[in-house]
C-alpha cells in the first residue's frame, strides 16, 4: 500500500496533538493539585466526588445551624436568668414583708420595689434578639408576646409553636419556648392543692406548711374545715359529707385528711373556716399581681394580720412553684445546648472522614504526577524531533 506525504504528515501532527494534550492535562492536575478536574478526567469518581461535596456542603450548614441554635438557646437562657433572679429578690422582699414587725406602711414600700421587679419580668419576657424576632412569642416572632390590657391583666399573644433547626441528617433542635409554655401553666400551691383562708375570720389561725403525705388517699374536691369550737373541727367536701372530725390543741397541730397534711397555728375562733383546693394553673404575673395586692392590704387587727400572714405563705409557695418552673425550663435549654455539643462534635468527626476520604479520591499523588510529565514531556519532544527529521525526507535533497 502506498503512503502518501500527506497521510504521514497527518498521522505525525496527529501524535503530537495528543502528546500535547496529555502533557496540557497533567501540567493542570500539577498546578490544581486534583486528579480530577473535569468529569472527563474520571466519570465514576467524579460522580463520587460530587457526592461527596454535597455531603460536606450540609455539614457545613448544620454547623452553621447549630452555631445559630446555640446564640438562640444563650440568650433564652440568659434571659430566664435573670427572671429567676428577679423572682428570687421577690421572695427575699416577701419574706420582709411577712414579719410580724412589719408595719403597713413597710409593706407599702416592699410592694412598690416588688412592682418594679414584676415590671422588669414583663419586660424580660418580650426579650428580642439581634434581629428583633421575640424568644417567647412561639411562631408568631413578630408579635411582643405579652401586653397589658385595660384591666392590667397581662395576657399573651404568641402561639404555642417552638421553632427548630436542623442540626444533623435525621437531628432537630428546638431554639426557642414560648411563652405560655415558659411564663403560664405554672402550678398553684404544692402541684396538688391549694390552702386558703376565709376572710371573714375573727382568730388568729395561720395557715402553716402542707404536703400530699399520701397521695393514694387524695381524692382532687375542694374540703372545708370549719372549727366548731376553738378546739374542736370538722372537715367537709364539696357535698357537704362529714370526712373528718377532730379536736384541736393551740398553739399548732397538722390535720390530717384525704392525704393532705395541713397545719395551723395559732388560735382560731370558733366559726372560723380554711379551705383545700385542687391546684390549677396560673401566670408568673398573675402570681405577682396576687402577691403585691396582698402585701399591700393594711391590717390592723390580730386576726387580720393572721389572714396575711397565711395569705403571704400561700402566694410565696406560688413564686416558689414558679421559680422551680423557670429553673426547670433553664435546665431544659441546658440540655438543647448540651445536645449541640454533642452533634457538633460528631459532625466535626465526620466531616473529617468525608475531607479524608474525598482527598482519596480527587488530589492528586504529585510524585507519580510528575513523573508522569517528565515522561510526558519526553515523549513530546521525541516526537517533535521525529516529525521534524520525516519532514526533510525527499529524494530532491539527494538529487
Amino acid at each position: 500500500m502506498r503512503v502518501s506525504n500527506d497521510t504521514l504528515r497527518s498521522a505525525f501532527l496527529a501524535a503530537l496533538d495528543d502528546a500535547r494534550r496529555r502533557v496540557i492535562d497533567t501540567q493542570e492536575k500539577v498546578s490544581t493539585g486534583l486528579r480530577i478536574n473535569s468529569p472527563a478526567d474520571d466519570p465514576v469518581a467524579a460522580a463520587r466526588v460530587a457526592h461527596l461535596d454535597a455531603s460536606l456542603a450540609r455539614l457545613d450548614q448544620y454547623q452553621s445551624n447549630a452555631i445559630f441554635a446555640r446564640n438562640q438557646l444563650g440568650l433564652e437562657e440568659e434571659a430566664l436568668t435573670d427572671v429567676i433572679g428577679n423572682l428570687q429578690r421577690v421572695r427575699e422582699l416577701t419574706l420582709q414583708a411577712n414579719n410580724s414587725s412589719a408595719s403597713n406602711g413597710d409593706r407599702h414600700i416592699i410592694a412598690a420595689e416588688m412592682r418594679q421587679y414584676r415590671d422588669a419580668l414583663l419586660t424580660i419576657a418580650n426579650t428580642t434578639d439581634v434581629d428583633g424576632r421575640h424568644l417567647f412569642s412561639g411562631y408568631r416572632e413578630a408579635a411582643t408576646p405579652f401586653t397589658t390590657n385595660a384591666s392590667g391583666v397581662v395576657v399573651y399573644n404568641g402561639d404555642q409553636g417552638q421553632r427548630t433547626l436542623q442540626i444533623s441528617d435525621s437531628r432537630f433542635v428546638a431554639i426557642n419556648d414560648s411563652g405560655a409554655d415558659v411564663f403560664q401553666r405554672i402550678a398553684e400551691g404544692n402541684g396538688t392543692f391549694v390552702l386558703g383562708v376565709n376572710p371573714a375570720n375573727t382568730g388568729t389561725g395561720t395557715l402553716g406548711s402542707s404536703s400530699l403525705s399520701d397521695p393514694t388517699a387524695w381524692v382532687a374536691d375542694t374540703y372545708t374545715v370549719q372549727f366548731l369550737t376553738p378546739t374542736s373541727y370538722e372537715v367537709r367536701n364539696s357535698a357537704n359529707a362529714l370526712i373528718v372530725a377532730g379536736t384541736f390543741n393551740p398553739p399548732a397541730q397538722s390535720l390530717t385528711f384525704v392525704g393532705v397534711d395541713m397545719r395551723i397555728d395559732g388560735a382560731p375562733a370558733a366559726g372560723d373556716t380554711f379551705t383545700v383546693t385542687p391546684s390549677a394553673t396560673r401566670d408568673v404575673f398573675a402570681t405577682l399581681d396576687r402577691l403585691i395586692a396582698t402585701i399591700d392590704t393594711p391590717v390592723g387587727n390580730p386576726a387580720a394580720r393572721a389572714q396575711l400572714h397565711s395569705n403571704v405563705g400561700q402566694r410565696l409557695a406560688d413564686v416558689d412553684n414558679a421559680m422551680a418552673h423557670l429553673i426547670d425550663a433553664r435546665g431544659e435549654i441546658g440540655a438543647r445546648v448540651r445536645a449541640l455539643d454533642q452533634q457538633e462534635a460528631l459532625n466535626a468527626d465526620f466531616a473529617v472522614h468525608l475531607n479524608t476520604t474525598l482527598s482519596a479520591v480527587r488530589d492528586l499523588d504529585y510524585a507519580e504526577a510528575l513523573s508522569q510529565l517528565s515522561q510526558e514531556l519526553f515523549g513530546l519532544d521525541a516526537a517533535q524531533q521525529a516529525f521534524a527529521r520525516a519532514q526533510n525526507l525527499s529524494l530532491f535533497k539527494y538529487l
